[in-house]
């Protein structure tokens, strides 16, 4: 009796264990099936972007990859964290209205974001789209760069119709090579130089930068805005040489790599990294001409030793401001990032 009642037990016992292999076994199961669906849909929605080009037949250019929902694993909430604490305390302290930064690691694709998708007037920053508008001419007619240009009384007068326009180095009635203003334009931020090479653009080249990457074009509207988001996906395309050819996009940085421009982005980070790098700024006003806010940004390529990345900061402050009182924000955020990826990288 005692030896059947022990059986039993033992029985009890094995069916026991049984029940639970098997349970964990279909509950492995369906976790597994559940994380591999999960993954694959992930996967199936890290889709190319691809140059929206109809001319070619052969070929269909690729720009980038839109990473889609996997684009969550790849934030780097540590470092964003880190942004967002300065840019409250800036915001406690009335430094500024709105601070919006975008960083990308080039090589492993980790980014961090704070009020990203914000949007901002541009400035001087869309004098690199109109440097890569002749890179991508350039392309087309090898003699572009040696077009000499005159820089007339008319264009002049196109240039300081603003009120806030930058002074230019351009003589009137001087002839001046399109390569000239191009680095003109982009290392001195040069507005004589930016409006003569607008007006003897290609503006279907120019616009359809902004289409092959899926962003609004800016056509004649004053009001055009960009984020630094949207801003920062112009330097990728560069460093990753997908949109200009290979000997382009390496002159084109070159060219940004060479801005006197040593506030902001480069007083954050030591003197010995190189950084391709462009700032704007704008004067917002109201209706009636009022000055309502001043706006400071600067977007570049830190090439910081075996991490580089993009780093693109866009600020906004009430009324007329210093500028230094947004560039100092701008390098803080700067020397932030550089010194939590150098730090990251010697792990």
């Amino acid at each position: 009796m005692l030896i059947q009642k022990m059986t039993n037990k033992t029985k009890i016992i094995y069916l026991l264990v049984i029940f639970f292999i098997i349970g964990g076994g279909i509950g492995f199961g369906a976790e597994y099936y559940f994380n591999f669906q999960q993954t694959k849909k992930l996967i199936s929605r890290i889709l190319p972007v691809r140059e929206n080009n109809f001319n070619y037949k052969f070929v269909y250019p690729l720009l980038r990859y839109d990473f889609g929902d996997a684009k969550y694993f790849l934030e780097d909430k540590n470092l964003e964290q880190k942004i967002n604490d300065y840019v409250q305390q800036q915001y406690q302290n009335k430094n500024a209205e709105s601070v919006s930064v975008y960083y990308s690691n080039l090589l492993t694709g980790q980014w961090s974001g704070v009020n990203s998708d914000t949007q901002y007037y541009p400035g001087s920053l869309m004098k690199v789209l109109i440097m890569m508008d002749f890179y991508r001419e350039r392309q087309l007619d090898h003699t572009v760069m040696q077009k000499q240009l005159i820089y007339s009384k008319e264009i002049n007068q196109q240039t300081f119709a603003t009120a806030y326009a930058t002074p230019t180095n351009l003589v009137i009635g001087k002839s001046y090579s399109v390569q000239y203003l191009i680095e003109d334009m982009v290392e001195n931020s040069d507005d004589g130089a930016a409006t003569l090479l607008l007006a003897n653009d290609n503006p279907d080249i120019l616009k359809a930068v902004y289409t092959d990457l899926n962003l609004p074009a800016p056509g004649d509207n004053p009001s055009f805005t960009i984020s630094a988001k949207n801003y920062t996906l112009f330097l990728r395309i560069l460093y990753s040489a997908t949109y200009l050819s290979e000997s382009n996009s390496e002159n084109a940085l070159l060219t940004m790599s060479k801005s006197t421009y040593k506030d902001g982005l480069s007083a954050g980070i030591p003197s010995n990294i190189t950084i391709a790098q462009k700032f704007g700024e704008d004067i917002d006003t109201n209706s009636q001409g009022a000055i309502t806010g001043t706006e400071l940004h600067n977007c570049g390529i830190i090439y910081a030793k075996n991490h580089p990345y993009t780093l693109c900061v866009m600020t906004r402050a009430k009324g007329v401001v210093n500028q230094n009182q947004l560039a100092s924000i701008i390098k803080d955020i700067s020397k932030i990032t550089y010194d939590y990826v150098n730090s990251e990288s010697e792990k």
